[in-house]
């Protein structure tokens, strides 16, 4: 009887990837309790649409990671000679996925209470996989290698893991929270790219799936713009990556019941998301979404995106400026196609960096509102070449009325001579040196204010590649990437900007807010006679 029922059941049925996914795993759900694993809409998705390079973006907790992990011991099972890897931001989370595989592979055999006679026919199919994927000890069967960093079975498949997979090849590698490493650990990042990614031939998968964070810089970032650019191109090549975004009403899980409403800010939010994009969503999603903000803040939409553009936007925990640069995103403030006006006076705000970055910005200050004309920035370059970057812009502006500079430019280097000195040695007079802030909290939060009246030209969003040929990131990103240094591994709260790529050009608008603060920002106007075109 049970011969013929599982031939019944398997009648075609077998070589079907999609049905062994519906059919023969059991996960553990949030509660904790066995279920056979049944694929929600947005794992169904990606599943139908899988290229051969992927890119996803997506809200919390959708269960890609657990599709991709399912579907990695799939092809172990059924395809001899198959290597897939798993890569996250540390070994433990990467230790966690494995575990799901682990999980799954020790449960085919798994008979729930009440087993219908589809359930016991099942069970027997997944008892003869073990047989046919496991060595048998102590009357057991186990994975032919069962390590923590690495699972093998019998027919020569296996999946590995690590934070970065450079050496053999791959058919299937998923990499999970590229963003957090590109922000945490940007070297690893690169690596990833340059090394794990290229162990996987044209005709095998990766899929990239990341929560995004670190606004619109990093190789997340870079990696999963390039993807949204395909979507456009009516054909990819396997080497092309396919983007799939995942916003958090794909799960349905996300709504709630009450006759409660929400703020008139949210009422415009949701407004909005119908007008524009079309986004109908019922009361109790919306709910759900209005009392999740108040525990997310600022981060509710980096961490729960309605719309792919939201997902660059940032709420990372110790965004320094996040907050402020969200609300300028909100009221078009950023981006937003300005003139310089002629009549006000032009100033230039810099940190310096002799063996490191030096950032400048480009300002005006009148009115009451502060204008961010222009950024730039570099790493190990002489002097002059930021001196002739002062001049390209007031050839482009007009003169520059005062360059302000941090205390530390008024130092002399072993041959006598101050920052100061060099740049008028360089043509660069008219310069300021801002007293020093005891305590760069004080800085920040001048700043902090200041963002709340500014407005940033889109030639601050753009990023620029170095002469050394790095990929900068724009001044806007590196305000919004600012961040204070998490705790350390005791727990103590550490009371620090983190120093970074970021920091250089954040503390070159600091120096601005700083001499604003000290009285040194002229209010005389004076004519000018160029304009910005």
């Amino acid at each position: 009887m049970k011969n013929n029922t599982l031939s019944s059941l398997l009648s075609g049925r077998l070589d079907n990837p999609l049905w062994r996914l519906h059919h023969l795993y059991w996960i553990e759900d949030k509660s904790g309790h066995l279920q056979r694993f049944r694929p929600n809409g947005a794992q169904l998705r990606l599943h139908r649409n899988l290229w051969h390079r992927n890119v996803v973006l997506k809200a919390r907790q959708l269960g890609i990671s657990t599709y991709v992990a399912l579907l990695m011991l799939d092809h172990c099972l059924f395809t001899p000679n198959f290597h897939a890897g798993i890569i996250d931001k540390t070994l433990p989370d990467a230790e966690q996925k494995l575990e799901k595989v682990r999980f799954a592979w020790e449960h085919l055999d798994y008979v729930p209470p009440n087993a219908t006679r589809e359930d016991r026919a099942l069970a027997f199919l997944g008892a003869l996989l073990k047989q046919r994927s496991g060595v048998q000890r102590r009357n057991e069967w186990h994975p032919s290698t069962d390590a923590r960093n690495k699972l093998a079975f019998a027919n020569g498949s296996d999946i590995r893991l690590g934070t970065n997979l450079r050496g053999g090849t791959l058919q299937l590698l998923h990499v999970s929270e590229l963003a957090h490493v590109s922000v945490h650990a940007p070297w690893r990042a690169r690596e990833i790219r340059t090394g794990a990614v290229n162990t996987v031939p044209s005709e095998g998968t990766i899929i990239l799936e990341s929560t995004h964070e670190g606004g619109r810089y990093g190789v997340n970032y870079e990696m999963t713009v390039q993807a949204m650019e395909n979507s456009a191109r009516s054909e990819l090549s396997p080497l092309d990556f396919r983007f799939f975004f995942f916003s958090w009403f794909d799960n349905p899980d996300y709504a709630i019941k009450g006759c409660a409403g929400w703020s008139d800010a949210l009422a415009a939010y949701f407004e909005k998301l119908e007008t524009q994009h079309g986004l109908r969503l019922s009361h109790a999603q919306k709910l759900w979404y209005a009392r999740m903000e108040r525990t997310m803040g600022a981060a509710m939409r980096q961490e729960y995106p309605s719309t792919a553009d939201e997902a660059f936007s940032t709420g990372n925990d110790g965004a320094i400026y996040g907050a402020q640069i969200a609300l300028l995103r909100e009221s078009g403030r950023i981006g937003a196609s300005f003139h310089y006006n002629p009549q006000e006076p032009l100033y230039s705000a810099w940190d310096l960096g002799l063996s490191d970055h030096t950032a400048i910005w480009l300002v005006q200050h009148y009115g009451g509102n502060v204008y961010w004309l222009n950024h730039y920035s570099a790493n190990q370059l002489p002097l002059e070449h930021f001196a002739a970057k002062i001049h390209e812009w007031q050839r482009r502006y007009g003169p520059v009325s005062t360059h302000f500079l941090p205390h530390d430019a008024a130092h002399r280097d072993p041959h006598g001579q101050s920052y100061v000195e060099s740049l008028a040695h360089c043509g660069i007079s008219a310069v300021r040196v801002v007293p020093r802030t005891p305590d760069v909290w004080r800085g920040i939060n001048n700043l902090r204010v200041l963002l709340a009246r500014s407005w940033f030209h889109p030639d601050t969003l753009m990023q620029r590649v170095a002469p050394s040929g790095v990929k900068e990131p724009s001044g806007l990103t590196c305000l919004e990437m600012y961040r204070s240094a998490p705790p350390s591994a005791s727990g103590a709260f550490r009371d620090a900007p983190v120093h970074d790529a970021a920091s250089h050009s954040a503390d070159a608008a600091r120096m601005f807010a700083e001499a604003l603060s000290h009285g040194l920002v002229s209010p005389l106007h004076f004519t000018r006679k160029r304009a910005l075109m």
